[in-house]
């Protein structure tokens, strides 16, 4: 059984994410040293600290990958598979960096800091639309399993093969596959015409009222606002429901134990969003901290606050 897994040319599924495993270690190794030495600079740089990762993920892998080192990088030298052509052949470093651009972009935007402009303007179609690729890619990596290649190998026609391997007539990828992807992008592109609806209700604009609010306080760096609604129960006990307005606020100097800054920023919440007195409790979470995309280190402090105690307080 070993044997036959051995002869076939396309690296199975595991191997691929054993490498990705290894390569985002050693990564991360290197991103954490940088940070002992920048970690000033890198919260300073706020959501654009994973620039910062994705460049040099980018030269490590589009060298890595190409034909200067045989198509592997460390991981997949560990596991004995590389990148290569259809005729099974290394990549060019221009196309390797391409494909590690189409492969990585989606991850390095989704969950970034973005301001309220982008949001509402127009630029959020086709950041969604590009988001939308990082469904394409996992996708394709799971259920794509007659070529293997995922969004980032068909864009560029490469294919991940075990090392020393002959090339072994493969079938093309199935169409549904495709259809499938196609399907992803679209709504991607069409979602934020559904969300842009949301943005011009009355609750989300106090919101982002709030926000803006919070972002002109100094050494704040980033904010985000939202409610929500914690439902406890027990055998012995009624049903007890908690509502919450809740703040994450991301600073530039380390003062997340700072209560009396906290309760200044739970105070603006209730002066900008006056349905804030109605709720069980305010929550700031300061954080303090940097993401460069292949390292984060962050730390945090939730600081609670009853809004009526803090109204009448003032």
């Amino acid at each position: 059984m070993t044997q036959e897994i051995e002869l076939k040319w396309i690296s199975s599924f595991w191997r691929r994410i054993g490498a990705l495993f290894i390569d985002s270690l050693l990564l991360g190794i290197f991103g954490y040293v940088i940070g002992l030495a920048l970690e000033s600079t890198f919260v300073q740089l706020g959501g654009w600290g994973r620039l910062v990762g994705f460049a040099i993920a980018l030269v490590y892998f589009g060298v890595m990958n190409s034909s200067i080192t045989g198509g592997q990088t460390l991981g997949k030298k560990a596991l004995k598979i590389r990148v290569v052509d259809s005729s099974n052949l290394p990549i060019g470093i221009g196309k390797s960096i391409l494909r590690y651009v189409v492969l990585a972009t989606p991850f390095s935007l989704n969950g970034a800091q973005f301001s309220n402009e982008v949001i509402l303007s127009y630029l959020i179609y086709p950041l969604s639309f590009i988001i939308g690729g990082l469904f394409a890619i996992i996708y394709l990596y799971i259920f794509n399993r007659n070529t293997r290649q995922s969004l980032h190998d068909i864009v560029v026609g490469t294919f991940v093969v075990n090392a020393n391997v002959e090339k072994q007539e493969i079938g093309k990828v199935w169409n549904v596959h495709i259809a499938i992807v196609a399907l992803l992008f679209v709504v991607s592109a069409i979602v934020p015409a559904f969300t842009s609806q949301l943005a011009q209700s009355e609750p989300f604009k106090e919101m982002l009222t709030v926000q803006s609010a919070l972002l002109s306080e100094p050494n704040v760096t980033y904010a985000t606002i939202a409610t929500s609604t914690t439902i406890f129960s027990s055998i012995k006990e009624s049903t007890k429901t908690t509502t919450y307005v809740s703040s994450q606020v991301f600073l530039g100097s380390n003062n997340v134990s700072d209560a009396e800054f906290a309760r200044q920023l739970a105070s603006i919440v209730i002066s900008n969003y006056p349905e804030a007195i109605n709720k069980d409790v305010i929550q700031i979470v300061l954080t303090y901290g940097y993401d460069i995309g292949i390292a984060s280190k962050w730390s945090s402090y939730s600081h609670n606050f009853n809004p009526k105690e803090l109204q009448n307080a003032e």
